[in-house]
């Protein structure tokens, strides 16, 4: 997790605009000092925002807002038009799951020509875990008439992609529920912080 960021001097623009402040002004310096990596940068609160010298309230809220705004585009940026590979899904899901502080599980649910109709977050665990069961995890998939498959995503905080034999097993339950209800499970993907790994690319599934 020690993505410096690539070219400080264009985000350094960017933070001047969204604080009405000069790229290289000392408001700017201590923001880009004090949250040295995208991770931290991401990972930061608006409390963390505001206790940095002359960040006010106004201020904390625009640059949260901007960084709302940024992770929202780059998912839509990425949603594949059809899901043909992994890949695919962990590009279009990373930026808003690979600098969570906690295990979330998210359903994707897609229709029979494997577009993408929704995704939903339906578990958020502790620093290494999330609880999931079947029912909450497959109620989402069953609101929708539309929905024929489904893929599972969830982060390691540690950016380790590396599934755990409960990922494993849990993942394989799923699969066998859904077999059961008529939803055909295309894999389960773990993020980590630069790759991930698909259980059935892997052969777990």
């Amino acid at each position: 997790m020690t993505d410096r960021y690539d070219n400080k001097p264009a985000l350094a623009d960017i933070f001047a605009q969204i604080l009405r402040e000069k790229p290289d002004s000392h408001t700017i310096r201590t923001l880009l000092t004090s949250f040295p990596t995208l991770y931290d940068l991401l990972q930061a609160t608006e409390e963390d925002f505001r206790a940095l010298p002359r960040i006010g309230v106004v201020k904390a809220r625009k640059i949260m807002a901007a960084l709302a705004s940024a992770r929202t585009l780059c998912t839509e940026i990425s949603r594949p038009h059809v899901v043909r590979s992994a890949k695919e899904i962990y590009d279009f899901l990373k930026a808003d799951m690979i600098y969570l502080p906690q295990e979330h599980f998210v359903v994707v649910g897609l229709d029979k020509r494997n577009r993408i109709l929704f995704w939903k977050i339906v578990s958020v665990g502790s620093l290494d875990a999330a609880i999931v069961t079947p029912r909450q995890t497959f109620l989402p998939l069953l609101k929708h008439s539309q929905v024929e498959k489904a893929i599972f995503v969830h982060n390691h905080p540690s950016g380790d992609p590396t599934p755990s034999r409960e990922d494993i097993t849990i993942s394989n339950t799923l699969k066998k529920v859904g077999e059961i209800i008529g939803v055909e499970v295309l894999d389960s993907i773990v993020c980590g912080m630069n790759s991930y790994c698909s259980l059935a690319e892997q052969g777990f599934m």
